[in-house]
């Protein structure tokens, strides 16, 4: 399917698509500025030069800027040039980027599959099987009793490829499975694996079969019991904070490596804690190569991100292109110290903050109450909630919050612009000056939220 898709006309030439088209239903190709007028509205698709054919009347146009095809006299710069188109608005003079609806729709989906598969689910193992993952309890058409174990444990037949398995206790393997519960409090104490194993007298691979053991029972836990139609946030509260942390990927090696910067979301429940969605910016469900090929075999690389049918992960090119950029910038000595695990590839950035957000206002698309989502001065981050959100913002059932420090204020300019929104929120609430700087936090909180929102 090629993304610089053409329509036939009986009068005019056929128009070449200037924005991509929708993948799945989802196009997110709009201005993305929630204080102008044609917020949300979907402008004309197509390229009209020489304004021939012109676009109907009540079609939003604006202007796309950037270079979809340009023609390099290298391979090389083909593929290390960096094509990008941007929308503006009309109306507000905005820009915004360009996205593929595709890859954060391919992305969205796999988030949401990490969060719906349940590795626990007694099935078939065999890879391929059209039984893998479908448990005997609901697909007994699949399945043939085959005795039981020595311990009582029944083992189950596949009728599709004849392999047998056994349904037992998840830690029946475990040799010393009493000291579980303290590697699992150690590692979330960000205790460090030498000293988890020298604790608990565990080499290292007992220790990594362990943690591989705790995360297929995590998302057994959460394909089972995470359902937020059953959550009243009306009761709970409806204010949500996402932020980003930039982690330092390692693996198990013996051989000098410099770690990987790789990008972490997390949308977080204000008033609990609990986490609702959390995205990391890697794939391991393929590698650099396979990557490679993908994008080889499309032929794809004078085309921009946006209008590619695979665009969802960086390439291996790609990929050393950026550490090339890295090392003239001294960020990095040695190019060769700096790589990926052998198995897994890199998400980009971008559409990873759009799939999370859309992640999270499915969410939350039940909840008939008034959302709030706080997050730091990310632009991209912004423009991608309010892509996400923006049914909800248009009929005024969400808001986002924009948080933005400045580190080089003293205390004494800290404590004067806390005083001035003390006096401003006095001035529309009523309240005395004294009578708001008694308030707790949680009621403080609550007091500028319904101010805002009644604004």
């Amino acid at each position: 399917m090629s993304f610089v898709s053409k329509i036939s006309s009986t009068e005019n030439p056929p128009l070449e698509r200037r924005c991509p088209e929708a993948f799945g239903g989802l196009d997110l190709n709009f201005c993305r500025n929630p204080a102008c007028g044609s917020f949300g509205v979907h402008p004309d698709p197509f390229k009209r030069p020489g304004g021939e054919p012109p676009a109907p009347p009540d079609v939003l146009r604006g202007e796309v800027k950037g270079t979809k095809h340009e023609a390099r006299s290298t391979k090389h710069e083909a593929r290390s040039t960096k094509h990008e188109e941007f929308f503006q608005c009309p109306t507000c003079n905005k820009s915004s980027r360009i996205k593929n609806n595709c890859a954060i729709t391919e992305e969205n989906q796999r988030l949401k599959h990490l969060q719906e598969h349940d590795p626990t689910v007694p099935s078939c193992k065999t890879p391929g099987c059209f039984a893998q993952g479908m448990a005997p309890e609901a697909h007994p058409e699949f399945y043939r009793r085959f005795s039981k174990t020595a311990n009582g444990d029944p083992r189950f037949q596949c009728r599709l490829c004849s392999k047998t398995f056994l349904i037992g206790q998840p830690a029946r393997r475990h040799l010393r499975s009493d000291k579980n519960r303290v590697i699992f409090q150690m590692l979330c104490n960000e205790v460090s694996l030498s000293k988890i194993c020298k604790i608990t007298d565990t080499s290292y691979r007992d220790l990594y079969g362990k943690i591989d053991f705790f995360h297929d029972q995590i998302q057994g836990f959460i394909a089972q019991r995470e359902d937020f139609s059953r959550v009243d946030f009306r009761e709970v509260g409806s204010r949500f904070a996402t932020d980003s942390q930039t982690l330092m990927l390692n693996w198990p090696t013996k051989r000098k490596r410099t770690p990987v910067a790789v990008q972490h979301l997390c949308t977080a429940h204000h008033r609990s804690g609990f986490i609702m969605e959390a995205a990391f910016q890697f794939d391991p469900t393929m590698t650099m190569d396979q990557a490679e090929e993908q994008a080889l075999a499309a032929n794809e690389e004078s085309l921009s991100v946006a209008f590619r049918q695979h665009a969802r992960i960086w390439t291996k090119t790609e990929f050393q292109d950026y550490l090339v950029r890295l090392k003239k910038r001294q960020k990095v000595q040695e190019i060769e110290l700096y790589q990926l695990p052998h198995q897994g590839v890199l998400v980009r950035y971008d559409i990873l903050q759009y799939a999370h957000a859309l992640r999270v206002q499915q969410m939350l698309s039940g909840a008939d109450v008034p959302l709030l989502m706080v997050m730091d001065d990310d632009r991209g981050l912004q423009q991608a909630f309010q892509a996400a959100f923006v049914e909800e913002i248009c009929q005024r059932k969400a808001e986002i919050a924009v948080v933005s420090f400045d580190k080089e204020m003293t205390n004494d300019m800290r404590n004067y612009t806390v005083a001035a929104g003390q006096a401003l929120l006095s001035g529309v609430s009523g309240m005395l000056i004294n009578q708001i700087r008694q308030l707790s936090d949680k009621d403080y909180a609550r007091l500028s939220i319904s101010r805002c929102q009644s604004r």
